[in-house]
């Protein structure tokens, strides 16, 4: 039948059948792949372009706080560490966030105490103030912009997804290519303090562009709907004496019967409440990190090659998700939100355990390139040192384009592309120490910068390729505050090594090892895999003797 109706069982009774229009009713409004949507891409990539451009290019500032405030270069690599930490490891509570007020009021929000701190950042006078400001003001601000700089693009996108969030990411390598000689022009016109005061004027831009970050309109309401909402999940309605001809033989629903329906069904008037609720918060943008997919970067129209998570974990994350957020208040919701991106249960999975310490080994060694590749040129003497970090900038967004593109190819092993790209990105920072003239600089730049891509472009759908669709969220959080611990570690560890033994190479031995490393232990991986489908294999068929 192409739509809802009744018919009568064996018995006589009437009942309901299945109608199309069901299909679908609980699920998000589906992704209109286009339209506004695209909007939405522009402001996302030029938030990528400000926030990761003044993150990535700030070895800049770092070399000109060393010189002024003459302080040891681990204690000034702090500010940076705590800046990128704090925005990773922030994540979770944007989450939250995003769940309770929307992508629009927390990326404005964020944009507005980001930009507040940098330009009082200006005004500071010894490293701990820049600390405060830089580290945790900032970090924290940023925090709350680079959540919802992704999760804006990926609801408004399904088949095309790929594409706008491999658009709306490039701004990041961008911004490294733009802000790198933008930052070193300001600091020699008005100083770092002139520079840290326009900087952060130009942070204030991601103020409109958040407010492009609109929600999808939701789905629109129609009779057949309304009734479907009456009846959710379409189960048989039993004749009763009080509910005596309850559906008449059009299908519809008088509104006494319907008083008198849910009254001797409670279960029915609980589902009337949630889809009530749904409906009159949907639009504030509640629950939209409860979408299974939400933090996904790759194309949608290619998940079915990906690893089907097995019918009993689908039906346990649903239960668990359900028993969790429940149909609560919105800042219940937000705390299901956080709990549901720091669930600790997927620390017992073993294929997952190896990721994070592939995460983490990466984030270790991930900014010392970023920041130290330029006060080590400068040692060297090589000019124009600012424009290293442009071709890493440069090469990342190259990177991240053909990576991107690729990783949506039914033949390409994605695992494999991602683990290759670390161990290459960790060799060559390795080599980079090996280095002395400004082309063989720029040669390291440009490897360094198109591998490590994939560092941020794949983490997603390797993951979903690993574990499953619906353990993305929670992965993807654990993920963050591994990556914000890591961040804290490894530019002051490397500018300690520095004042230890007043050489770079050290700095550069670490990053290398750490990221090579990272992508070496991956390829255990399938190792793993296999052990784990021969022993389903021999526990099915010891079940069917």
């Amino acid at each position: 039948m192409s739509h809802g109706g009744v018919k009568s069982n064996k018995n006589g009774n009437a009942q309901t059948v299945e109608s199309p229009t069901r299909e679908g009713l609980d699920s998000p409004t589906p992704p209109p792949d286009g339209g506004w949507g695209w909007m939405v891409v522009f402001a996302s990539f030029m938030v990528h372009i400000v926030t990761d451009g003044l993150t990535y290019s700030f070895g800049i500032f770092y070399a000109e706080f060393l010189t002024y405030f003459e302080e040891g270069k681990g204690k000034t690599a702090l500010i940076v560490s705590i800046l990128v930490g704090v925005t990773l490891s922030a994540g979770p509570v944007s989450s939250s966030f995003v769940n309770r007020w929307g992508c629009q009021r927390v990326t404005v929000a964020g944009a507005l105490l980001a930009s507040v701190c940098v330009i009082v950042s200006a005004f500071a006078t010894n490293i701990l103030t820049l600390i405060f400001t830089i580290g945790i003001g900032a970090g924290f601000g940023f925090g709350l912009i680079y959540l919802p700089a992704i999760v804006s693009v990926t609801v408004w996108f399904e088949r095309y997804r790929s594409l706008a969030t491999g658009i709306a990411v490039c701004g990041s390598g961008l911004g490294t290519f733009l802000f790198a000689p933008l930052t070193s022009a300001l600091v020699a016109e008005y100083g770092w303090r002139g520079a840290m005061t326009i900087i952060g004027a130009l942070v204030l831009n991601c103020v409109p562009l958040g407010l492009m970050f609109r929600p999808v309109p939701e789905r629109p309401i129609t009779p057949t709907t309304e009734r479907m909402l009456v009846n959710p999940n379409n189960t048989p309605l039993k004749r009763s004496q009080s509910t005596e001809h309850v559906i008449r033989a059009n299908g519809k629903i008088e509104e006494r019967d319907t008083a008198r329906l849910t009254l001797s069904q409670p279960a029915l008037n609980k589902q009337q409440e949630k889809h009530n609720f749904v409906r009159s918060h949907s639009r504030h943008g509640s629950g939209i990190m409860q979408r299974p997919d939400v933090l996904y970067q790759g194309s949608m129209t290619s998940i079915a090659k990906f690893r089907a998570p097995s019918p009993d974990r689908i039906t346990i994350a649903k239960e668990e998700k359900e028993t969790r957020c429940g149909w609560l208040p919105c800042s219940a919701e937000s705390k299901a939100a956080l709990s549901e991106m720091l669930d600790l249960s997927l620390l017992v999975d073993p294929i997952f355990i190896l990721f994070s310490l592939s995460n983490f080994l990466t984030s270790i060694g991930f900014y010392i390139p970023y920041i130290y590749t330029v006060p080590m040129s400068e040692k060297l003497e090589v000019t124009n040192s600012a424009y290293l970090i442009s071709i890493i900038g440069g090469a990342n967004l190259i990177g991240r384009i053909i990576l991107g593109f690729i990783s949506d190819k039914p033949w390409v092993n994605r695992l494999l592309a991602y683990n290759m790209c670390l161990t290459i990105a960790g060799i060559s920072t390795a080599m980079a120490t090996f280095c002395w003239e400004f082309w063989g600089l720029a040669m390291y730049a440009t490897v360094f910068g198109f591998t490590i891509g994939a560092y941020v472009g794949l983490t997603s759908v390797v993951l979903v390729d690993l574990l499953g669709l619906e353990k993305l969220t929670n992965a993807f959080g654990l993920l963050l505050l591994f990556q914000g611990i890591a961040s804290l570690i490894g530019p002051p560890f490397a500018g300690w090594l520095y004042d230890a033994l007043s050489s770079y190479a050290p700095a550069f031995y670490v990053a290398g090892v750490t990221i090579s490393l990272s992508g070496l232990i991956l390829f255990f991986i399938p190792i793993i895999e296999r052990r784990n489908r021969r022993r389903w294999n021999t526990e099915t068929a010891l079940e069917n003797i």
